[in-house]
């Protein structure tokens, strides 16, 4: 009997250390993680930390041709430009990044989100956009080394996913931002599929250019959201039906989409049903990634079922997410406590009982969620 435990407690330890690789979608954190101002590299470092297997940025160009990494092509939604250089705006009140030179953009503070000229918090829960503390714009050459750096001092292989921001825009002013993107890449020697770095962007034309002309052997994500969004020329209705993705089965390796394209929902946030999308996409060769899964953005009641639900009934291949800790913990607790509660009937009674099993398992599901 104490032998079965003991044996027991070995196999509660195996699941410990290989849980992180069961099968599982990929959770990509989303512009780092919503604890801190997006795209920092503090955000970006806390992500990594809290173990997104992707980290999701995006990329503008300066006036300089450095790649800025901002969501944006204007400035006003996460930082002081206005107070720093209250002439530089252009008729509509903005200031855009295409506008400066990095060393002008160094002198601002990045703060928490706020609606442009406005002012207003977009997320009041999140960090204060009011905080007096001096985070500052990177270049992607500062995220790739801080990536670079961790995977080798952690002796982890996650990954970065860049998203090329409007190169129909930077291309008005002659710059070919994808261009500049793989000359940076090329830099590092980030070459190749397998290499730690996936491109992606709303356009989709813009990634066959990549992949044709510019002749990229990166890994290449679709993007897509509704048409009248306006994010690009793109007619996201042709590339979301199946002879759309069939065509992209031909440029890229995964689909990102606007999440209302994979399932649909009502005006309270319950699912009502689920599109051909990640059906056709799986037909095809090809990983689903929908975006963005914010929990206090979250209309309905449980986010833990919205996630479950499209893991195991929708069948994603990942999460875009602004929370990939919450997302992370519910999947390994998925994965982890069903094979528990099978080493727990086989367990005898008295170890069953005990405050020792109790402290142990505690200590497991610590481990396995921190």
């Amino acid at each position: 009997m104490i032998l079965q435990s003991i044996l027991s407690i070995l196999v509660l330890l195996c699941i410990l250390q290989n849980a992180q690789s069961l099968t599982r979608p990929l959770v990509i954190g989303h512009r780092g993680t919503a604890y801190l101002p997006e795209l920092t590299l503090s955000t970006q470092s806390m992500a990594y930390a809290y173990g997104a297997d992707i980290i999701e940025i995006d990329v503008c160009l300066s006036r300089d041709n450095q790649l800025i990494v901002i969501h944006d092509i204007y400035l006003n939604g996460v930082s002081n430009v206005a107070d720093i250089f209250p002439n530089r705006n252009r008729s509509n009140g903005l200031h855009y990044v295409i506008d400066f030179d990095l060393e002008e953009l160094r002198r601002l503070n990045i703060h928490e989100r706020v609606i442009p000229l406005n002012g207003t918090q977009v997320f009041p829960l999140r960090f204060s956009a009011n905080a007096n503390i001096p985070f500052r714009l990177s270049t992607l050459n500062e995220t790739i080394e801080l990536l670079l750096g961790l995977n080798r001092a952690t002796k982890r292989q996650r990954q970065l996913l860049i998203e090329i921001k409007k190169p129909e825009y930077h291309l008005q002013y002659n710059k070919s931002i994808s261009s500049i993107v793989l000359a940076t890449l090329n830099a590092y020697n980030l070459t190749q599929s397998t290499d730690p770095v996936i491109i992606q962007t709303f356009h989709i034309e813009e990634l066959i250019y990549i992949r044709q002309v510019l002749q990229s052997n990166l890994r290449l994500f679709a993007l897509m959201t509704l048409n009248q969004v306006n994010e690009s020329s793109s007619n996201y209705d042709y590339y979301r039906s199946e002879e759309g993705i069939k065509s992209l089965s031909k440029i890229v390796q995964g689909l990102a989409p606007y999440y209302e394209f994979v399932v649909n929902y009502d005006s309270n946030g319950t699912v009502l049903g689920i599109t051909n999308f990640t059906k056709w996409a799986h037909q095809y060769g090809l990983a689903v990634y929908p975006f963005t899964f914010r929990q206090d953005y979250f209309p309905g009641k449980n986010f833990e079922q919205l996630i479950d639900f499209f893991w195991h009934t929708v069948q994603v291949d990942g999460f875009i997410t602004d929370h990939p800790d919450i997302v992370l913990q519910y999947l390994h607790k998925e994965m982890v406590l069903p094979q528990l509660n099978d080493i727990y009937q086989n367990l005898s009674p008295n170890l069953c009982s005990s405050s020792i099993l109790f402290l142990f398992t505690s200590i497991i599901i610590s481990k396995i969620f921190i």
